[in-house]
C-alpha cells in the first residue's frame, strides 16, 4: 500500500482502502458522500478510517484504543461520538437530553437465572433473568418513558431465565408501551427467545440469529475420575435423583423423561415464535430445528422486521411512541444508575491491600480463562450451558 492510501469505507463489514488525498478533498468540496458515515483518524499511523455503520466503526475504535470518532452527515456536519464510562454516546441528537425519554435495556452475554454479572475468568458478561426483566418492568412502569429499546447480544442459555425475560416483554406490550429489539452480532436460541415477542426486531444483515431449538445432555466423567484415582459414593432417595449427575449414565426411564422435557421446551419455543411473530406454526417448524440464520435471512423469513443498528431501532421506537422524527429524545439506560446519595453510601475498600489483591485476582483469572472456558464447556466445572444455548461458533483467523 502506498503512502497516500489507507483503510476507508466499510462494505459488508470489510474496511477497504481509499486514497487519503481524495478523502481530504472530499471533506472540503462537493459532492459529499450519500447518507451518513463514520470517520476515525489514527494520528500514529496517519491513516483515516471510514465506515458506513456505527458498529464497524466502534469495532475499529476498540481495536485502536480510540475514545472518539465522528459521525459525518450528508451535508458534511461532523458530530463527535465519545466513549463515556465504557459506552459510546453521540454528542448530539438523538442522544441529547431535553426531549421525550426512551429507555434502553442491555441484554448481553449468556442468559442465566439471577442477576446480570461480569465474569473476570471468562472476560464476559451474563444476561441475568432477574436483572433484565426488572429493568424492563421498571421502564414500563415509568410514565416518562415513551418506548423501550432492548439491545440483545447473546448466544442464549437458561430456558427459565429466557422465559422470565420473554414474559416481561409480553406484559410490557399488553401495558401499551412500545418495545423494540435491536440485535447485535449474535441473538440466537435464548437470545432470540427474549426478543421474539417485541413490537419490532431490528438486526444487522450479518447478525447470527434464530437457532430456534433446544439442546441438552450431560458429560459422563466416571472414567476421568478413575484415571485421577478418585471415586464417588452417593446417597439418594429415589431413582430419578441421579438424573443429572455426571458419574452415572441416564437410565432408560431417566432418558425418556429427559427427552419429554426437551420436547416440551421445543414445543413452547416454536409456539411462542409463531404467536410473537404472527407466523403459521408449520412455517416456524420448517425454519426452526436449531438452525441459525443471518439477519438478512431472518428478515426474508419473517423472524426480523428491519435491517440496521441502534439508529434504526431508535427511529422505530420514536415512530411507535408517536414522537416526531425531528424531536430530540433522552435515551436512558435501565436499570438506572444509583443516585448520588446511594453512591456515597457505598462501602469503600477497607484498605488499599484489598484493592490490590482484587486487581491481582482479575489478572490471574484472565490468564486462566482459556483453560477454564474449555473445562466449563466440557461440563467438568459445574453444569454445562443451558438448553437454550447455541453450540460454540468458531472464529475465523
Amino acid at each position: 500500500m502506498d503512502e497516500d492510501s489507507g483503510p476507508a469505507v466499510s462494505r459488508g463489514g470489510v474496511i477497504e482502502p481509499v486514497n487519503r488525498a481524495a478523502i481530504a478533498n472530499e471533506r472540503n468540496q462537493t459532492p459529499k458522500p450519500e447518507g451518513q458515515y463514520y470517520e476515525l483518524r489514527d494520528p500514529f499511523a496517519e491513516v483515516t478510517y471510514r465506515t458506513k455503520t456505527i458498529e464497524d466503526m466502534i469495532a475499529k475504535a476498540e481495536q485502536l484504543g480510540a475514545s472518539r470518532f465522528y459521525a459525518v452527515s450528508h451535508d458534511g456536519k461532523r458530530t463527535p461520538v465519545n466513549k463515556v464510562n465504557g459506552a459510546w454516546q453521540r454528542a448530539d441528537k438523538p442522544w441529547s437530553r431535553g426531549g421525550s425519554t426512551i429507555a434502553i435495556v442491555y441484554g448481553v452475554g449468556e442468559v442465566l437465572r439471577g442477576k446480570s454479572d461480569y465474569d473476570p475468568v471468562f472476560g464476559s458478561t451474563t444476561m441475568g433473568g432477574d436483572t433484565v426483566s426488572a429493568a424492563i418492568r421498571a421502564a414500563a412502569d415509568d410514565r416518562d418513558v415513551k418506548a423501550i429499546l432492548l439491545r440483545v447480544d447473546s448466544p442464549g442459555g437458561s430456558y427459565v431465565a429466557s422465559d422470565t425475560i420473554w414474559r416481561e416483554t409480553v406484559l410490557t406490550k399488553k401495558a401499551g408501551k412500545p418495545l423494540i429489539v435491536s440485535m447485535g452480532n449474535l441473538a440466537g436460541s435464548g437470545g432470540y427467545f427474549v426478543a421474539m415477542s417485541a413490537d419490532k426486531i431490528v438486526a444487522q444483515p450479518g447478525t447470527i440469529t434464530a437457532s430456534i431449538g433446544v439442546l441438552g445432555g450431560k458429560l459422563l466423567t466416571t472414567e476421568m475420575w478413575k484415571k485421577l484415582g478418585l471415586s464417588w459414593d452417593e446417597v439418594h432417595t429415589s431413582a430419578p435423583s441421579t438424573m443429572f449427575t455426571g458419574t452415572s449414565d441416564y437410565t432408560p426411564q431417566q432418558w425418556d423423561k429427559f427427552q419429554q422435557w426437551l420436547d416440551r421446551v421445543y414445543v413452547d419455543f416454536t409456539s411462542k415464535v409463531a404467536e410473537g411473530r404472527k407466523l403459521p406454526k408449520e412455517k416456524v417448524l420448517t425454519i426452526a430445528k436449531g438452525r441459525i440464520w443471518s439477519g438478512q435471512d431472518g428478515k426474508d423469513l419473517g423472524l426480523v422486521d428491519e435491517l440496521g443498528g441502534l439508529d434504526v431501532a431508535l427511529r422505530l421506537a420514536k415512530e411507535a411512541a408517536k414522537i416526531p422524527a425531528g424531536d430530540e429524545v433522552d435515551v436512558v439506560v435501565y436499570p438506572r444508575k444509583r443516585t448520588l446519595l446511594e453512591a456515597l453510601g457505598k462501602k469503600r475498600p477497607e484498605n488499599s491491600e484489598n484493592e490490590a489483591f482484587a486487581k491481582l485476582a482479575v489478572e490471574l483469572a484472565r490468564e486462566l480463562a482459556p483453560a477454564v472456558a474449555a473445562l466449563r464447556q466440557a461440563g467438568v466445572l459445574g453444569p454445562g450451558p443451558g438448553v437454550l444455548s447455541m453450540p460454540p461458533v468458531g472464529r475465523a483467523d
